[in-house]
Parts: C-alpha cells; sequence; structure tokens
C-alpha cells in the first residue's frame, strides 16, 4: 500500500508541475521579413491574354494587397517565337500578352524579366522556364450522387477520357459551373498523377464532390457543367502542393516550422539582398462539358 501512494503522489505532483511550467512570458519576434520580389504565371494551350504578375510581397500580418511593380520588361520565348508583354493599364504588376497567344504542346518556354526591384537605379534581370506537356483527352463527363452519404448532400463528379502515353503525367483539375470557376482557391487546387489511373485509360474517375448545401457548388436543373483538365509539369505540381501544405499548416501539429515554397525563378546576377518568391509554367488543357438534369 505504501508503495503505490508514493506512485500515486509522484504521478500527481507530475500532474500539478504541468499546469505550472509553463508560465513564463515568452515574447515572440514578429518583426516582417524584408519583402520579396514575387513573379508569378504561366503560358497555355488556349489562344488567349496571358497573364505574368510581379508584385511586392506585404508582411505576414498585412491584411493589404501585395503591390503590383510597373514599369518591368516582360517577354516570353521558345525556339522561333517571341511574345512581348504590356503592363495593364488598369493594375499595376499585370503584364499581358497579345489576345492571340497560345502556346504549343512540346516547347519549351523562357521568360525573361528586367525590373529594378530594389529602387536603385540598376536592372535586375530574372529567368524561368517550363516545358509545356502534352495534354489529356476528357472524352465526357457525368454527375451523379455520391455513395458518401456520410460526408452530407454531395454530388460525385466523373469524367472518361485518355491520358498521353509519356511515361510520367501530372494533372491539375479545375470545374466551372455556367462558364464560372467553382475551385477558385488555392485550397479548391487539385492535383493528380498517372500513378491513380491503370493503364491510359481514364475510365469513371471521380474528380470533384460539390456539396449542396454551398451555395458556390449546389447545381440546378440546366446548369452547364466543364471539367478542365490541364497537363502540367511535375515541377508544377510540387510546387502547388508544398504551397497547400504550407497553407494548411504542420502535420503534426509540432513539426517543423512554416518555410518559404522553392521557386523555379533565378536571378541571373544573383542579389543577396533580393529575396524572390513564385513561379513560372505551361500546361495543356482539355475540357467536356454536360447539362445537369
Amino acid at each position: 500500500m505504501k508503495t503505490k501512494y508514493i506512485i500515486y503522489t509522484v504521478f500527481c505532483l507530475l500532474i500539478l508541475s504541468g499546469f505550472f511550467a509553463c508560465n513564463e512570458r515568452i515574447n515572440i519576434n514578429t518583426e516582417d521579413s524584408p519583402p520579396r520580389l514575387v513573379i508569378y504565371g504561366y503560358i497555355t494551350t488556349d489562344t488567349t491574354q496571358h497573364r505574368i504578375r510581379i508584385t511586392r510581397s506585404t508582411g505576414y500580418f498585412s491584411t493589404s494587397k501585395p503591390e503590383g511593380i510597373s514599369n518591368a520588361e516582360v517577354c516570353i520565348t521558345s525556339p522561333g517565337e517571341e511574345f512581348v508583354l504590356s503592363e495593364s493599364p488598369d493594375e499595376p504588376g499585370l503584364y499581358l500578352t497579345k489576345a492571340n497567344v497560345a502556346g504549343r504542346i512540346g516547347e519549351t518556354y523562357i521568360l525573361h524579366v528586367s525590373v529594378d526591384f530594389d529602387g536603385d537605379g540598376q536592372v535586375e534581370e530574372y529567368e524561368s522556364a517550363s516545358y509545356l506537356p502534352p495534354a489529356a483527352t476528357v472524352d465526357s463527363i457525368a454527375v451523379q450522387p455520391s455513395s458518401l452519404t456520410m460526408f452530407g448532400d454531395l454530388l460525385e463528379v466523373v469524367i472518361w477520357g485518355r491520358i498521353p502515353d509519356a511515361e510520367k503525367n501530372d494533372f491539375s483539375f479545375h470545374l466551372y459551373r455556367n462558364g464560372k470557376l467553382v475551385n477558385d482557391s488555392l485550397q479548391g487546387f487539385f492535383t493528380e498523377n498517372d500513378d491513380y489511373i491503370p493503364g491510359k485509360e481514364i475510365i469513371g474517375l471521380s474528380v470533384f464532390y460539390l456539396d449542396q448545401e454551398n451555395e458556390q457548388s449546389h447545381l440546378k436543373p440546366g446548369d452547364l457543367v466543364t471539367v478542365q483538365m490541364e497537363g502540367i509539369t511535375h515541377e508544377y505540381a510540387v510546387f502547388i502542393r508544398n504551397a497547400q501544405q504550407e497553407l494548411y499548416g504542420s502535420d503534426p501539429l509540432f513539426s517543423g516550422p512554416p518555410a518559404n515554397i522553392e521557386t523555379n525563378i533565378r536571378s541571373l546576377v544573383p542579389t543577396p539582398d533580393i529575396l524572390i518568391s513564385g513561379f513560372f509554367t505551361a500546361y495543356s488543357k482539355n475540357r467536356a462539358s454536360m447539362i445537369y438534369r
């Protein structure tokens, strides 16, 4: 009995010490790091105005929109082609190609940016390159009740088609309802690779679950539903997944601290005082639509 009493007493003391061991005040330095140069954009197989955005990062606790950087020189080149981008008159830091530009599958595109980011009168040069991978074929799509009834009133969007014969393929998916993008945030960005597609045929692959109690994803009879499937580089897929991981937070809770996502933007003459973030990529598109009944 005495031994049990000693063990019980020690156990209670350990618990009590836990309540009082963490009452020391800790001052955490929340000073912002220096602003970063952020370059983000892409070229796709759509014939449209392609966009490159150049901004200055804001502080972690800032609620303001990142500042657009004007007066940069921006171009995208591939063998035999050069697209010079012009800054939007309505949005500083947004650079646009002409409206008749389309990327070609199998080409490697190089983004070149000249900008005086630090305002010292000397222009810095940055480049990035991306291969434009082949597109998957999306033959048809369907919307059906989901068997995952434990998660609420869900509709399941499935697709049929074929993936390219390349040895390795990565894809991303976007869903439109009546021409409006449904998964328009990083949280809703869905990437996949062909490890989950047996053979090269896509047969009833589930790509989206639509919560019918959510106004944004609720479908009504007569709605036009479109699934867009993009052929992306593996590097871009990793970039998106890493960004999502930092957005969602660490798992387990006390694992490593947040980190800056690796960029493929490179300075031609490295300037230690200028930090760079962002990504440039090229990707192909294919889509299929249906009317929801």
